[in-house]
């Protein structure tokens, strides 16, 4: 179950769902984290020794393997709907899709992760 504790009740939740139910996911629980730009480059430094900012960082719990937690950085989300005129909140589905593909398994820098996430973005 995904429980959004945020302002905006989130209509794709139950696309969310449905993503892992279709790729067999055993997770149960999701926390998204909203963070800016300095809290994300120093999460990423130290959990990948990684100095680059970046829009999204997933983590599985490893002591309840049915917990992921996405950290987004919302400073990045705006950035990037500007410079590639999406809406904000086109943008924040995206990156919540993208986490979310990254805790069942996929990797970036492959093209079943960009076909996949398209493919749910239509889907919404």
């Amino acid at each position: 179950m995904i429980s959004f504790y945020f302002y905006y009740n989130f209509s794709f939740k139950k696309k969310i769902e449905k993503i892992l139910r279709y790729e067999k996911s055993n997770f149960k629980k999701i926390i998204y984290i909203f963070c800016n730009n300095k809290y994300i480059s120093t999460l990423n430094f130290f959990v990948f020794k990684n100095t680059k900012w970046t829009d999204v960082i997933t983590l599985k719990q490893t002591d309840r393997k049915q917990v992921g937690e996405i950290y987004i950085n919302i400073e990045m989300i705006k950035f990037n709907s500007i410079v590639f005129k999406k809406k904000f909140y086109d943008e924040l589905k995206r990156v919540m899709i993208h986490g979310v593909l990254h805790l069942i398994g996929y990797e970036d820098n492959n093209k079943q992760i960009t076909e996949k996430e398209k493919y749910v973005l239509k889907q919404i």
